[in-house]
């Protein structure tokens, strides 16, 4: 008896332990519903009111446009003041390691102390908080007194943060980021924040029954997981927030080649969605649209081959097997038997073109020819002199088939020039030219050297077309060339000027040669300064003067260069120091301003840490020593505020933080 009655406890174990083993993620996206996205089986979230007898009105919320960021336009959820979502938990999947991730927009701010996470486990927590700031109408997360916190982002209404709260089982460590970066850590080892299955997660719900703070908030994208998350982890999620918030990857695949040029020829096709490897509950099914399996199960990879070409809807069903909740994507893979014939009429000495005709077989039009393989046209017909040839033929699923064609040349003349190409202004080209024959002639003659000869030098002023012409035995056979010419560039640039350090300064080049040439580019020397030193109009923040020269350059090679000296005008500043120490030694006793080219100064103010002003005056030359109301100095952290106006009438505006010691 007590044998069996071990073996079932040990076999509970086993169980227990493989369902922690899997990774449970309930995400929520908020498209005109509070459901776990499909395949997942997780609860719906649920509007709940706030504690106390505040108003909330009958209406939790709505769903309204918004513009999150990498997203032009979608729904998200707001909730109505007085209002939070409550996420039950029924499967525990915020136990004691989990990860909450939450990205969001506060629209409206109701209170001072605004709940954003809560957990009902039993245990006393001290919350989290949006918590107002004493300056300014922005806020700051609140946590255990005994966290560790970083600097605050400062919350305001205009932006998506991505919020992740994350706790290690294993260390008892909560970890609170904002976007990508850490801002406080707690040790949870009492394990406040905490819950196991059917106990509640509440968010922006405020439980105090005597307070009516609230926050409105536009809710585009939570997530809750069973597995802590490492901040690489956190990284990525915000590097990928974009995607993330906003689709629905849980049933994505690739297929590779598509489309597949070249049958028959075997296709892979792998799931890449978002379920975990190691997630077992959920069931794949594939449909390959009369295809033939070669290898593979399961997420795959897959080997699939058909019999006949032509597009395939490949579809995958995922199903979660413990709820039914199904999810369905369909692909389509072009499978291409793109082929060509040629029908080609020969050169004579009448004409030294061949006429070559494609004919594309099977494929799908839209078809396009070419006979380089860069160059592509629709008619399917091409002239072209005698010499070897692959030709190609593209159909409207890109793929491309080519095939070698031979133009043999007519009689014994052959002459064949260099390709068409393009030169600067004031350069020469040597116009080499292939040919059999004794006798050449060319046209025009213009900018030639000699244009009775097979290789004559050009060097035209403006673009040209030569025609060489080759003869022998009654039979002339003649070529073509253009040679392009790249009109002189000049560049205007900005003048020299005088500025101030460290203030961002335009510079600008211009050509109006290069502005009509596609592909032209610039290029500033040094790029000590520049914010892009390979625009026309870069942005020039210096610390002493210097000269930039700047470079146009045509996609040909074709540049010129002007030039531009800023000089740094000599700065002007108020500096207030950060420390002093009253304590009458005759050093650092009294905190003074220091200053240079001030004309009017308008205030310093200096504010304990409870935000009181201890100090205020308007005189430049006044000093504090650390007095408020008569009383010692008290050592401790102090801000300040100060305002004045330089003798350039620039404004100067500084906020900071004094230590007082003792």
């Amino acid at each position: 008896m007590k044998r069996a009655l071990w073996l079932l406890l040990f076999c509970n174990l086993l169980l227990s332990l493989s369902g922690k083993s899997q990774n449970v993620e309930h995400v929520y996206r908020f498209y005109e519903n509070l459901t776990v996205s499909a395949p997942e089986c997780g609860p719906d979230l649920i509007p709940l009111q706030n504690a106390g007898s505040c108003n909330a009105g009958q209406v939790h919320g709505t769903y309204q446009d918004d513009n999150p960021p990498c997203r032009a336009n979608r729904k998200v959820y707001h909730n109505n003041p007085g209002w939070g979502l409550s996420y039950t938990n029924p499967q525990g999947v915020i136990g004691n390691s989990y990860t909450i991730s939450m990205y969001v927009k506060v629209a409206s701010w109701g209170g001072n102390k605004i709940p954003v996470l809560s957990f009902f486990n039993g245990a006393d927590d001290d919350g989290i908080y949006f918590v107002k700031a004493p300056v300014g109408n922005e806020y700051c997360l609140s946590v255990s007194s005994q966290a560790t916190v970083g600097e605050c982002p400062f919350f305001n209404t205009n932006n998506y943060y991505l919020l992740t709260f994350t706790r290690n089982e294993q260390t008892g460590i909560l970890s609170i980021y904002v976007n990508n970066a850490l801002f406080a850590t707690f040790n949870d080892a009492a394990g406040r924040y905490t819950a196991n299955a059917g106990r509640a997660i509440h968010l922006f719900r405020n439980e105090n029954v005597s307070s009516c703070d609230y926050a409105e908030v536009n809710f585009s994208y939570i997530s809750f997981s069973n597995t802590a998350s490492s901040q690489q982890k956190v990284a990525e999620n915000y590097g990928n927030i974009c995607y993330t918030a906003n689709i629905n990857s849980a049933v994505d695949f690739l297929i590779t080649p598509n489309p597949s040029c070249g049958f028959p020829e075997n296709i892979t096709i792998n799931y890449s969605g978002s379920i975990p490897a190691n997630s077992t509950a959920y069931s794949f099914e594939w449909d390959w649209d009369g295809g033939k399996v070669i290898s593979g199960s399961g997420r795959g990879p897959y080997q699939i081959a058909w019999d006949t070409p032509g597009p395939k809807d490949v579809s995958l069903v995922i199903t979660h097997t413990e709820c039914g909740e199904t999810i369905q994507n369909t692909k389509i893979a072009e499978i291409s038997a793109l082929d060509l014939t040629t029908e080609v009429i020969q050169p004579s000495c009448a004409d030294p073109l061949a006429t070559v005709t494609v004919t594309p077989i099977e494929g799908k039009g839209p078809f396009q020819f070419s006979v380089d393989s860069v160059n592509f046209q629709s008619s399917e017909q091409f002239r072209i002199p005698a010499d070897t040839y692959r030709i190609f033929v593209k159909d409207a699923g890109d793929c491309v088939v080519g095939k070698d064609l031979i133009i043999d040349p007519t009689g014994s003349v052959l002459v064949k020039t260099i390709e068409d190409t393009t030169i600067c202004e004031g350069q020469t080209i040597s116009l080499t030219t292939e040919s059999n024959s004794e006798i050449h002639s060319w046209l025009p003659e213009t900018g030639l050297d000699n244009a009775a000869t097979k290789d004559p030098v050009a060097s035209p002023n403006v673009t040209t077309t030569y025609i060489v012409s080759a003869g022998s035995d009654g039979c002339l056979q003649r070529d073509t060339v253009t040679i392009t010419v790249i009109p002189k560039i000049e560049i205007t640039v900005t003048p020299d000027t005088e500025i101030e350090e460290e203030i961002p300064f335009q510079l600008q080049a211009a050509s109006t040669q290069l502005d009509n040439i596609a592909g032209s580019s610039y290029q500033w020397f040094p790029p000590t300064g520049l914010n892009n030193p390979r625009i026309a109009n870069p942005v020039a923040t210096l610390l002493s003067s210097n000269t930039y020269t700047v470079r146009g350059t045509t996609p040909e090679g074709c540049y010129a260069e002007a030039s531009v000296t800023l000089l740094i005008i000599p700065p002007d500043w108020i500096y207030l120091p950060t420390a002093f120490s009253p304590n009458s030694d005759g050093k650092n006793d009294i905190l003074y301003l220091n200053t240079k080219g001030i004309k009017e100064f308008s205030y310093l103010r200096i504010y304990n840490r409870w935000g009181q002003l201890v100090f205020y005056t308007n005189d430049i030359t006044a000093g504090w020593d650390g007095r408020f109301r008569g009383a010692e100095p008290v050592a401790g952290v102090y801000t300040f505020q100060l305002s004045g106006v330089s003798d350039r009438n620039r404004t100067i505006r500084k906020e900071g933080s004094i230590l007082l010691l003792r």
